[in-house]
């Protein structure tokens, strides 16, 4: 169990306590109520509403949990609804059970000890059906935070259980991406291109042989002479 999971065990275990207190302080007040003077009040009636409520239905939620995983009941989002409505009905009878009875049981000293007992009961209804009000919606807010932030870091848990999703996410973060090796960039080495050599007009070609010359009947061949820079004269 991660530690939402006892907050929630713990929550719900107080308000259940809180319905049993104001359920039953509620019924005997009213029953007191109508044998002595004949009348009922509405705080004790929406008192007594809220506690039934709450007793009959969060215990059902708690033991879903503990047997089954998945529940419709032990959903976040139905846990949420659910519970917000009822802190809201015991912020409801908190407050109206401070409206009637705030001038006429401002102290709880009365001379017929029957008045004392319903000005006593009816600040024990107050002081338990706040608490119930503070304690659901203290847990209501804090489960709406873990929600909203799961569902920000891509973990939404508002159809699974607090069973089934841990508290809270951690944060997840992308990997760095592999750091190239810088390589020195080098031109690429260009052939240089340079100019032929310079031979003389007769002579032979590097590389290459003279090219025969003469008849192909005789099979004599002879090398062509490179011609005279000096002009021709006449024996003398």
């Amino acid at each position: 169990m991660n530690w939402l999971q006892y907050v929630r065990l713990i929550t719900l275990s107080v308000s259940v306590l809180c319905g049993i207190i104001v359920l039953s302080l509620a019924s005997h007040l009213t029953s007191l109520s109508i044998k002595y003077f004949e009348v009922y009040y509405n705080f004790a009636v929406l008192s007594i509403a809220v506690g039934g409520l709450t007793m009959l239905t969060v215990p059902v939620m708690i033991l879903i949990d503990f047997l089954r995983t998945g529940a419709l009941t032990s959903m976040v989002l139905v846990e949420l609804v659910w519970l917000s409505i009822l802190w809201v009905l015991w912020i409801a009878a908190a407050a109206l059970t401070a409206d009637q009875t705030g001038d006429a049981f401002s102290s709880c000293d009365f001379v017929y000890p029957i008045l004392n007992q319903v000005c006593n009961e009816t600040r024990a209804i107050e002081a338990f059906a706040f608490l119930a009000w503070i304690d659901l919606m203290a847990y209501t807010i804090v489960l709406l935070v873990v929600a909203l932030v799961n569902g920000t870091r891509g973990a939404p848990m508002w159809t699974t259980s607090l069973k089934e999703r841990p508290s809270i996410v951690p944060r997840t973060t992308a990997a760095p991406a592999p750091q190239m090796g810088m390589t020195p960039q080098t031109q690429p080495s260009m052939p240089l291109v340079g100019y032929p050599a310079q031979h003389a007009p007769g002579a032979a070609q590097p590389g290459y042989a003279p090219v025969p010359t003469g008849s192909p009947a005789t099979g004599y061949s002879t090398t062509a002479a490179a011609p005279s820079s000096h002009g021709a004269y006449p024996q003398v």
